[in-house]
């Protein structure tokens, strides 16, 4: 709505609904797990070969359902009261309510396959997730001669996150049918929680542009958060950058450079710390006698802050020979200070377990290039090249005071020199078979270039999490005024994964190769698998994809007329048609994320489905 010339009034909203029924897989069991881990000697019995249960009965035992409801909704006002300042003022919402649930019902003739899990059982986890926020900005711009004008601008924004959890579940159903926990006759629990964060934020920004060529801004910004330590304030973020756009100069020559922007920019930027763990807390316990009494739990940190990232930024954007070829560069180099960890707390001072607090760095730093060119244009058909790469290097500087290393999972460390979560595990670099084909006499990776018997050895580094490389390519041609053809191949590289299908059924089903003498070919591997070393399931997960390739056409004017329209099109596309990759796991981007293998760095695959290709069909029309 614009009810003046200097006021508009818009309004958004958005509402989605619906249920989503999800089946038992990767770390519950399930179709893929039962399947892929099939054993020959389950042949003629109930089990009909599969590991576990069948198929179907994962099916009728494991019933895991979400219901989602969500809101969204903004209202924003735009004023202009004078000619060179311009205001706005946002409010916005974002409601979800969710019920997630697991039913398994009481059917006595599954308990052959899944034993007490047959019995019963219905677990709910209801969650109310509220986010509110009010953002204000204006600018003011200036014109400050003929070939200057300034841009002030200054804001407000704060944020709040409501999130309210309950849970409550129970076991053994008396009789089938049933599915309430009221109904269930064996232990039942529940538990609940509010979590409630607020930050405000304020900021500052001065932009001075000459002739329109040169640009240059400073700006300011200063964070507080509600998860902050009582004796940590507030946090300041400087940034500055410069623009130019060389090729407007006079002095500028290169004639097949048509257009040449330089531009540098510094940042600094923040993470907040998670939820209360600044906060010293404690939790219920029983005292002397049953009376009620309190614990010790988390001892919280009062001085805790956030992590700090200071990034510079050089590069350029370039169009040659009349944006035939374009080209944009960036350089980026970033560290990041006062790293949130945790640390072990000394039980003698009453509290146990870990604190969070800041300290350790990380300097990460890489390139990005995009390249876009129209090789060829003649007549109807034109051909158009989209490449993009990025390269990125991280390693760690420091962690706390007197610590080169901590666990980031399995297999996984935060090691002083090396890549964030990187891969470190013993390492097997010799062995031989005797005479039963047995590995015998294996050695290891002693770290420091030599072997030492493998019972003795240390965990060595074994490769990166994050590919080191990524990028893609993307062709197009387009024939005439209606038909286009275009594809997408994208990659990674540089980076290993851990193949969790082939340590369950080497390392603790015996269903490999290598677990029968007969079929042993490799000494190193079968030492590996007999000793649990998992360098022979850590692979190098590098692969490209052929992402998807589309065809679209645009219908002929008296065909959309036909149907009363102005325009219409029809495109096919086909997505995850193949993929070229050394790893030997089902999927190289699959990735499981369950129990104390997740994570931020846990390449770790397991009884996860592979990505499925598809084929669509879209129509589009208007009128």
């Amino acid at each position: 709505m614009t009810p003046s010339d200097r006021v508009t009034l818009s309004a958004n909203v958005g509402y989605m609904t619906g249920p989503t029924h999800l089946s038992c897989e990767a770390g519950c069991g399930g179709r893929m797990f039962s399947t892929f881990y099939m054993n020959p000697q389950n042949l003629g019995t109930f089990r009909l070969g599969f590991h576990s249960g069948l198929p179907a009965a994962y099916d009728q035992e494991y019933h895991f359902a979400q219901g989602v409801d969500r809101f969204t909704g903004s209202v924003q006002l735009l004023h202009h009261p004078v000619k060179w300042l311009t205001q706005r003022l946002t409010f916005g919402v974002d409601r979800t309510r969710e019920e997630n649930s697991l039913y398994q019902p009481l059917i006595d003739s599954l308990q052959i396959f899944f034993g007490s899990d047959a019995l019963g059982y219905i677990g709910i986890t209801n969650r109310a997730v509220d986010n509110t926020t009010v953002d204000y900005a204006a600018t003011a711009s200036f014109d400050l001669s003929s070939t200057l004008r300034a841009s002030s601008s200054a804001g407000l924004q704060f944020y709040h996150t409501v999130t309210d959890t309950a849970f409550a579940d129970g076991q053994f159903f008396p009789a089938p049918g049933l599915s309430a926990i009221d109904a269930t006759t064996g232990p039942r629990t529940n538990a609940g929680g509010l979590q409630e964060t607020k930050s405000i934020g304020a900021y500052g920004q001065e932009q001075i542009a000459w002739r329109d060529r040169l640009f240059l801004t400073a700006g300011l910004r200063s964070d507080d958060q509600s998860t902050f330590g009582a004796n940590f304030n507030r946090v300041y973020y400087p940034k500055a950058s410069v623009s130019w756009v060389t090729s407007d100069e006079p002095f500028w020559k290169l004639a097949f450079v048509n257009q040449l922007r330089l531009r540098a920019a510094y940042g600094e930027s923040g993470r907040a710390p998670p939820y209360n763990a600044a906060v010293r807390t404690y939790t219920a316990a029983s005292g002397p006698g049953d009376v009620t009494a309190v614990t010790p739990q988390n001892i919280g940190n009062a001085d805790l802050g956030p992590e700090r990232g200071k990034e510079l930024e050089l590069g350029f954007d370039a169009g040659l020979w009349n944006d035939r070829l374009g080209l944009e560069f960036t350089y980026y180099r970033k560290r990041t200070t006062d790293e949130i960890l945790q640390r072990q707390v000394a039980p003698s001072i009453g509290f146990s377990g870990l604190q969070y607090i800041n300290a350790g760095a990380v300097l990460n730093q890489g390139i990005e290039l995009l390249a876009r060119g129209r090789p060829y244009a003649g007549g109807a058909v034109s051909v158009d090249l989209t490449f993009n790469l990025a390269a990125n290097s991280n390693t760690i500087q420091s962690l706390m005071p007197g610590v080169t290393s901590v666990s980031a999972g399995t297999f996984l460390q935060h090691r002083v020199g090396y890549a964030v979560g990187s891969w470190f595990a013993r390492r097997v670099v010799s062995a031989e078979f005797d005479a039963a084909r047995n590995a015998t006499n294996a050695m290891c990776d002693d770290g420091q270039g030599g072997a030492v018997a493998c019972a003795s050895a240390p965990a060595v580094y074994l490769g990166r999490t994050l590919p080191r490389v990524e990028g893609a390519f993307s062709p197009a041609v387009t024939l005439g005024d209606r038909l286009r053809i275009s594809g997408l191949f994208d990659f990674k590289t540089g980076y290993k994964k851990l193949d969790g299908n082939t340590r369950v059924r080497c390392a603790i089903f015996f269903r490999c190769p290598d677990d029968f003498p007969a079929y042993r070919s490799d000494p190193l591997r079968v030492a590996a698998i007999q000793s649990g070393i998992p360098d022979f399931y850590l692979n190098d997960a590098s692969f490209l994809k052929l992402r998807e390739v589309s065809v679209s056409y645009t219908l002929p004017d008296v065909w959309t007329k036909a149907i009363g329209a102005s325009r219409a099109m029809v495109s096919l596309a086909g997505r995850n048609l193949y993929t070229w990759t050394r790893y030997p796991g089902l999927e190289p981007e699959a990735m499981f994320l369950g129990g104390s293998r997740g994570g931020n760095f846990s390449a770790w695959e397991q009884a996860d489905l592979p990505q499925l290709a598809q084929w669509i069909v879209t129509v589009n029309v208007g009128y």
